[in-house]
């Protein structure tokens, strides 16, 4: 946050979508929220959690702005934890901004990318995974990133990174205890029993790592590259799934130069389809640039559509070298051009279905085989728990970091001091992920990422 600016400071900012609608509202966050807004309305005051109608005039000419509803939320029973007061105008180009404006001229100033939510984290109205929630809340597109969003927010992920804190902070706990009542009567934990609980910590964090593939994909779409040789059908299929012409088809091999991607929503899942330039040796340095582009796409793939064309000819050594290079990402082999009748070669993949790309056959088929590959594959049942961030995940393996270094050092029979030590830093990892610990830098770098008024 920019040092001209601070926590104390009483923010607005308009929380609605820019644009014509019927109402727009604009936030007023801060310990001057009441006395700004009673400035801008003609009433007397403002009763907590009670919506009032009333008049915002210029305050030299009374001459009128806007008829206003105006909420207020006194401190702490409001979304910042601060008084906070809603004014709901009429929407539009001119008098939500000329109300706002008339808030800045009376000693408000405009609120950053997300600052009411930041605020309402420093004051302890909800942690940083719960903030994120909102922000993904906001941008989510499909069923089911609205519903791991929800989760998110409703603190559930939250809670079970706390009870891992808590399995950790019990083990470190009982460890100090013995080196500062040494001398006393105490139980200590035995080694045996000492590494058995930080091995069962381990498992209980290595299963929410383990979450991220499936949490991603609901926040972000399933990322699915069509590859395939030139002319087999890729462009065709791409167009067949969207239902509209968005790729340029030719019988010319190599049409495709470059990359396109394409997202829609199958049964609630977001999945992010990505037409790429057949993959061939060539000589054309454009051709070339395109086919680099597709391996680049394929290493960030959650699932590859693999099109196979009958008339290509050959012993199919490509799509098997392909089978086997990318086993580790779950494939589908689309038979295309099923309409010509030609046979199909038995390849080792497990998931195959014969489509005609261009008659439109099995493309239903298709989808609903993409669907149940990935909720199989990465564990995705639209309920569990799960990560969504790199930043989770990243923490969560310094934990998992600091545990290994701790198991090391148990086996070698050194002190409990260092063996605490490593656990609390452990605890910190996890801490970083709801917030107790994060720095200033990573709380901006989030933040700016929310629209302003929320």
């Amino acid at each position: 946050m920019p040092m001209s600016h601070t926590h104390h400071d009483t923010i607005a900012a308009i929380s609605t979508p820019p644009g014509v609608g019927g109402i727009a509202v604009i936030r007023l966050s801060g310990d001057r929220a009441l006395p700004i807004a009673l400035k801008a309305l003609d009433v007397a005051e403002l009763r907590p959690r009670l919506a009032q109608f009333a008049r915002v005039a210029h305050p030299e000419s009374n001459t009128l702005i806007d008829n206003v509803v105006a909420t207020y939320f006194k401190a702490p029973a409001s979304y910042t934890g601060e008084d906070t007061v809603e004014i709901s105008c009429h929407g539009g180009y001119s008098a939500s901004p000329a109300v706002l404006s008339l808030l800045y001229d009376l000693g408000a100033r405009p609120a950053l990318p997300g600052e009411f939510t930041r605020r309402a984290f420093m004051n302890g109205k909800m942690d940083l995974l719960q903030a994120e929630a909102v922000a993904d809340l906001i941008h989510a597109v499909s069923a089911g990133a609205q519903k791991i969003a929800g989760r998110l927010l409703s603190g559930k992920l939250s809670e079970k990174v706390h009870q891992l804190r808590d399995e950790l902070t019990g083990i470190a706990s009982v460890l100090e205890l013995e080196l500062d009542f040494s001398e006393e009567a105490i139980t200590p934990l035995s080694h045996r029993e000492t590494e058995a609980k930080i091995r069962e910590a381990v498992k209980h964090i290595s299963e929410l790592a383990e979450s991220y593939g499936g949490g991603k994909i609901l926040r972000e779409g399933a990322l699915v590259p069509i590859v395939g040789r030139p002319n087999a059908g890729k462009s065709s299929l791409l167009n067949a799934v969207l239902e509209e012409e968005r790729a340029i088809i030719s019988h010319i091999p190599g049409t495709t130069r470059d990359t396109i991607e394409e997202s829609f929503v199958h049964k609630g899942f977001l999945f992010r389809l990505v037409d790429t330039a057949g993959l061939r040796e060539t000589e054309d340095h454009i051709e070339r640039i395109g086919t680099e582009r597709a391996l680049k796409t394929l290493k960030g793939a959650d699932l590859i559509l693999l099109v196979l064309d009958p008339l290509s000819g050959d012993d199919f050594r490509f799509e098997r070298e392909f089978l086997t290079r990318y086993n580790d990402i779950p494939v589908i082999l689309v038979h295309n051009k099923s309409d010509l009748n030609k046979p199909f070669p038995e390849l080792p993949a497990e998931h195959t279905l014969a489509v005609s790309a261009t008659g439109s056959r099995n493309i239903d088929t298709l989808l609903d085989m993409m669907l149940d590959v990935v909720k199989a594959h990465y564990h995705v049942d639209g309920s569990s728990i799960a990560i969504t961030k790199q930043r989770h995940l990243r923490a969560l393996r310094r934990s998992l970091e600091s545990l290994e270094r701790a198991r090391k050092a148990l086996g070698e029979h050194w002190s409990n001091e260092f063996i605490a030590v490593d656990i609390r830093e452990a605890i910190d990892a996890l801490d970083d992920i709801t917030g107790q610990t994060t720095s200033a830098d990573v709380l901006n770098n989030i933040f700016s990422h929310f629209c302003i008024g929320k």
